[in-house]
């Protein structure tokens, strides 16, 4: 596990109003409602927390307030003019690993396409060209209590354009299985 560990250029996506999930918690705290897998359960916050600047994660974070974005076709816009050749993601997913699409649209309407995968929180191995970026010795369930034989975490990966296009707009699938803790965006530099 090496952190947060951001390409060359990077810039972090504002996905602050996207924000729909509560993914983090304390022990002996439930969070109520369905948490960050639909049960309940919560990583704990204290897995986050060399992390949570860069996350860019929200105050008040692992006490109830969403902390990341579950996947449901939301539009936002991407920093920064140019053309895109990668964005980064980390995340997880929930109920085995998945793959989908993340979309890069450009002002006049046309896309290019990235195949995105990230592994079930749950999962003890990386995809192809996915690091952990944070592990717990624990994830807790829908009362705060600990669940101590799950050892949750936290994934990271950079997806490559085929061909960089100066996008403005990243769309996500509808996948409520797929969750973004933080998005980055990789430009060409300027010549």
């Amino acid at each position: 596990m090496n952190g947060v560990v951001l390409p060359a250029g990077a810039a972090p996506v504002d996905i602050s109003a996207h924000r729909n999930n509560t993914g983090t918690s304390t022990e002996g705290h439930p969070v109520g409602g369905e948490g960050f897998d639909g049960y309940g359960r919560t990583y704990p916050a204290g897995i986050l927390d060399g992390i949570a600047g860069t996350l860019g994660l929200p105050p008040g974070w692992g006490s109830g307030v969403p902390d990341n974005v579950t996947c449901e076709g939301q539009r936002i816009t991407l920093p920064g003019t140019g053309a895109v050749t990668a964005l980064h993601v980390v995340g997880a997913a929930t109920y085995g690993n998945v793959q989908d699409v993340l979309r890069l649209r450009t002002p006049g309407g046309t896309s290019t396409d990235l195949l995105v995968g990230l592994s079930d929180a749950l999962s003890l191995r990386p995809l192809p060209g996915e690091t952990c970026c944070a592990e717990g010795d624990h994830l807790l369930d829908a009362e705060g209590e600990a669940i101590a034989d799950a050892r949750p975490h936290l994934w990271q990966t950079t997806v490559h354009c085929r061909a960089a296009a100066s996008c403005s707009v990243l769309e996500l699938p509808y996948n409520p299985d797929l969750h973004l803790f933080g998005v980055w965006v990789v430009r060409e530099a300027a010549a």
